[in-house]
């Protein structure tokens, strides 16, 4: 029996409808149109919004580096300061700016997509970091925990309230981006992200989370296992075979093809025995969701995709 295919496509789907990458983060029409063309032409099991980490940051008011075909970044990072902070939490008013735009985008999807529709949301100590600086928070974590622990619990404020709307709009799940969390230690990820993970899956009811993040998080596989997440959703550098053990049966393992060395740089060959090899590792665990380690480059072939697609539908 074939796993779930879902790939996250993403921004390679503008080659579609000849758009760029910044007309689809700032125009909910052509996002969805883009979408939409991608799930006609894969037909994948589930499908979700474009990623933007920077979303909730530009609620915030951060200044935005958006270029038209790469992907935008926070340019200053200005809460340095406990009364920094305070200031923001004073002008917080919810959820705004382009947080609309990905509501309404859910909602398109919602009615017109029969698949299992996803959102995107930051993770609150990734926020936190384009809050403060992500080598600033990561020495605030040592040197002044409680300003990192007001930062976070303001980030989860936020990315809970975004997360409760795009619910609301119709996503059947949300995935929770936390690339920072990488870079901490088991017991700092459990104070600084974990827990404020649980916290946001209690705000939702407990409705399906996806918890992604980048780079090699075997040694903290252990604690987001006990997340309560739906799935996880880890990169191509985390041996399946072995993760797979070490979480609970009911939740799944979305992954893991090499977005960069077998989409961007390899050809359809490689892309297909790569989808083989892996569901052939992976065929005796039901939990298991044929997926990329990451959003594809802007640049993959779509090709590529097709091959990927075909591979991953074969008996």
């Amino acid at each position: 029996m074939n796993p779930k295919v879902i790939p996250l496509i993403g921004v390679t789907g503008v080659k579609l409808n000849n758009t760029s990458i910044k007309e689809n983060l700032t125009n909910s029409d052509t996002q969805f149109d883009t979408i939409q063309k991608i799930y006609n032409k894969y037909q994948p099991d589930g499908i979700f919004t474009f990623m933007d980490l920077t979303v909730e940051a530009e609620s915030l008011g951060l200044k935005i580096n958006f270029p038209d075909n790469d992907t935008p970044s926070v340019l200053e990072h200005s809460i340095k300061t406990p009364e920094q902070l305070e200031q923001l939490k004073q002008n917080y008013t919810g959820n705004s700016g382009r947080m609309h735009l990905f509501i309404e985008t859910v909602r398109k999807m919602a009615q017109h997509q029969d698949t299992n529709i996803g959102a995107y949301v930051i993770g609150p100590f990734t926020l936190a970091g384009e809050l403060n600086g992500v080598n600033d928070l990561l020495t605030n974590a040592m040197v002044a925990p409680e300003f990192v622990e007001k930062l976070v619990e303001f980030s989860t404020e936020v990315v809970m309230n975004y997360t409760q709307a795009l619910f609301a709009a119709g996503a059947d799940t949300v995935c929770v981006l936390e690339p920072t969390a990488m870079m901490l230690s088991p017991e700092m990820y459990e104070s600084f992200s974990l827990n404020p993970f649980r916290e946001i899956l209690a705000a939702v009811d407990y409705r399906p989370l996806i918890l992604h993040i980048c780079g090699d998080t075997t040694h903290l596989v252990e604690k987001m296992a006990n997340s309560g997440a739906a799935a996880l959703s880890l990169d191509s550098v985390v041996d399946f075979q072995e993760i797979i053990k070490k979480i609970p049966s009911e939740m799944e393992l979305i992954g893991n093809l090499d977005p960069v060395d077998v989409f961007l740089n390899g050809d359809n060959e490689k892309v297909a025995k790569a989808t083989k090899c892996l569901k052939h590792q992976m065929r005796e665990h039901s939990n298991f969701v044929l997926s990329t380690g990451c959003d594809l480059p802007l640049e993959t072939p779509l090709e590529n995709v097709t091959a990927f697609m075909e591979s991953a539908r074969k008996g």
